[in-house]
């Protein structure tokens, strides 16, 4: 018997099924994208997006997933329950001198307050998402920061961290809400 000849065999039978199943992957129909919501259409706010956290009696989470902003990318950022909902002063994300993206709502000029998830303590919390290079923090010339974005389509900031921080900050306003 000859299992060099066999060995081959299995070998061109596995890649052909490989090789059918990706061109069926390439030829079926685009994934459906969630459906999604952008904070500005919630009545309620903030309040209808967050729920108490069962851990930690007092801090309220992220009720539901939350996507890019972006319709046709729908990739998930961070899933419900991770991101911990905090108020506290706005961070300018983009150069004055910038435009932002058309998808993404401005936010208010410091010292101004927004709201943020605040995601921790590591970059391993979130589902999918990107970071720039280190840029100096637009407020403070001696901090770094980066910037946030979603690592599917790179829409973005979303968000930003301090360089070598443990916080990620996602801008409430700045994705959508997996219903």
């Amino acid at each position: 018997m000859d299992l060099t000849n066999h060995d081959e065999t299995q070998g061109q039978d596995l890649h052909g099924q490989l090789g059918a199943s990706l061109w069926d992957a390439l030829k079926a129909a685009p994934r459906s994208r969630p459906l999604s919501r952008k904070l500005s259409t919630f009545a309620g706010g903030i309040t209808e997006v967050t729920v108490i956290d069962d851990q930690q009696p007092g801090r309220s989470v992220n009720k539901y997933d939350l996507l890019c902003p972006r319709s046709e990318c729908g990739s998930i950022i961070l899933k419900s329950g991770v991101g911990a909902w905090v108020e506290r002063e706005s961070v300018q994300l983009e150069p004055a001198d910038s435009p932002r993206h058309p998808l993404l709502p401005a936010l208010p000029d410091p010292p101004q307050t927004t709201n943020w998830w605040l995601v921790t303590p590591s970059p391993m919390s979130f589902e999918n998402i990107g970071f720039t290079h280190a840029v100096t923090s637009m407020g403070n010339t001696t901090e770094q920061m980066k910037l946030l974005a979603c690592a599917e389509c790179e829409v973005g900031p979303l968000g930003w961290c301090m360089v070598g921080g443990t916080e990620f900050w996602v801008a409430c306003e700045r994705v959508a809400y997996h219903l």
